[in-house]
């Protein structure tokens, strides 16, 4: 369990999440958590699936599931290692009222921070006061909706650049895109003036700012005590327009004390990301029905906005 503090690896190398700047920075804004490297860290992924592929009758089960990340890489992500906190089945996804789910583990989680609990030291043979924080979660987009509380759907879909996501409707498509994320690169970027390879535009923007954790809670402030349901007769609407973001709620996760503190709250599961992206790259290559990207409402929208005059369908 002490592994992360005896085995850091140096420079700029990253095997372990105790590597990571999100670590470091808890570590120093929580010097009396951090002095004890036996202190458990821990990170929290949650999605759900239909248990019963073959039934008619729609089902959901939502495991939530603990990761200690005290142990070496090699025994993380071992299955024996997680610690299944709760499954909520139900016949749909509970939604943004997962929070509900979420009390009971909620108040464990801060008792582990502020309380702790006695625990035998099998190495040292001795007793010590053990604590525990929750680093992050770990989601696909749809989830981390759900869980963090921002909306990604829609305009502001990007939870990262928030207000200043880049948007733009397609008229024949009958969705987003989004095309601004050029704005991460460094200013002298030669992509930054590539305008044919891209959205046909020089990217002038800085980065967009990062909000830190008070800032996020002033923003959810108003959200607070909306009831959390997927019944609309007691649902509150909330206008994004009017709002002028996609805040839906004040995600439970920041009734833990140290929740705003943390330099990274959420995390996208990496696995739902390698297989959309592989699937829509490979469906457009190899032109395969109902995967490819490349369709004549594509290619109109190309039309629309002026770009990749080559692709553009020929009219007769």
């Amino acid at each position: 369990m002490t592994w992360h503090h005896e085995n850091k690896a140096g420079g700029e190398v990253m095997r372990h999440p105790s590597d990571s700047l999100a670590w470091k920075s808890f570590d120093g804004l929580h010097q009396s958590f951090s002095a004890d490297p036996r202190n458990v860290r821990l990170a929290l992924a949650s999605d759900g699936f239909q248990p019963f592929a073959h039934s008619k009758t729609p089902y959901s089960i939502w495991p939530v599931v603990l990761i200690p990340y005290n142990l070496p890489p090699s025994m993380i992500m071992k299955p024996s290692n997680f610690i299944l906190s709760m499954l909520i089945p139900g016949p749909e996804s509970p939604g943004d009222a997962i929070d509900v789910y979420l009390q009971p583990l909620i108040e464990d989680l801060k008792d582990l921070w502020e309380e702790g609990v006695t625990t035998f030291d099998s190495s040292k043979r001795q007793n010590f006061h053990l604590r525990a924080t929750l680093l992050w979660t770990i989601n696909d987009f749809p989830a981390y909706a759900n869980l963090s509380g921002w909306s990604t759907k829609g305009r502001l879909a990007c939870p990262v650049c928030s207000k200043d996501t880049k948007y733009e409707w397609l008229y024949n498509g009958r969705k987003f895109c989004y095309m601004g994320h050029r704005c991460w690169l460094s200013n002298g970027h030669r992509w930054r003036k590539d305008k044919d390879a891209f959205d046909g535009t020089i990217e002038k923007r800085g980065q967009p700012r990062i909000f830190s954790g008070d800032e996020v809670l002033d923003q959810v402030q108003d959200l607070e005590g909306n009831p959390l349901t997927k019944c609309q007769k007691v649902k509150v609407k909330i206008s994004h327009d009017e709002r002028g973001d996609n805040w839906k709620k004040k995600s439970i996760f920041f009734y833990l004390p140290y929740w705003k503190t943390l330099l990274l709250r959420h995390n996208l599961d990496v696995m739902h990301i390698e297989k959309n992206v592989c699937d829509n790259v490979l469906g457009t290559i190899m032109n395969l029905k109902g995967k490819t990207k490349d369709t004549m409402k594509a290619r109109l929208d190309l039309v629309e906005m002026k770009l990749r005059a080559e692709l553009h369908p020929n009219r007769e």
